[in-house]
């Protein structure tokens, strides 16, 4: 009797376990927008569009302060298992005609030494149902931290897309 007692404790817990973990994964793949809930496939275009329209914002933005356009720029595809690492989005090569190139952040370190002006970007995204949060964490010269911006969006429910709300540009703090 003891014995099916534990049998039924653990097989219990196991499976409220594994209801969170396949809730938890259902719910990274959702990502609500505006007030519906879209599918999976909806979502990675969303997310998509979404850090699309973050990066064009930058490229914009920093080709005005940079005085210069930027070629190619090559964007760190981080997969530590943590919340802020790049989603499984497949971005179009080209964004406001900059070449985008995905590649794991060791690579960005063999690129770096390579080409010392090639640009190298760490970018963090929080997509949320209201707003979405991008930080770009810009690299050059030997991996030299060289400036960051924070991109905010406010999801406008009539329109059905993202707006910019904010734009900020710092420069990394350099001690010589």
């Amino acid at each position: 009797m003891n014995k099916w007692i534990l049998y039924c404790i653990v097989w219990t817990t196991l499976s409220n376990f594994s209801a969170c973990a396949n809730q938890e994964k259902s719910d990274l793949k959702n990502i609500i927008s505006g007030n519906e809930v879209l599918t999976s496939t909806d979502s990675l275009a969303q997310l998509t569009k979404i850090y699309s329209q973050a990066i064009a914002d930058f490229i914009k933005d920093a080709n005005k302060k940079n005085k210069t356009k930027f070629d190619t720029l090559y964007f760190g595809n981080r997969k530590n298992g943590q919340p802020d690492d790049f989603p499984n989005i497949k971005l179009p090569e080209t964004i406001a005609h900059t070449h985008i190139r995905l590649i794991s952040p060791e690579e960005g370190t063999i690129k770096q030494n390579e080409l010392k002006s090639r640009i190298y970007i760490n970018l963090m995204g929080w997509v949320e149902k209201e707003s979405a949060e991008f930080i770009f964490y810009i690299f050059s010269n030997g991996f030299e931290h060289q400036y960051n911006y924070t991109i905010n969006y406010k999801y406008n429910t009539q329109r059905k897309e993202f707006e910019l709300t904010n734009l900020q540009f710092e420069v990394a703090n350099k001690k010589k």
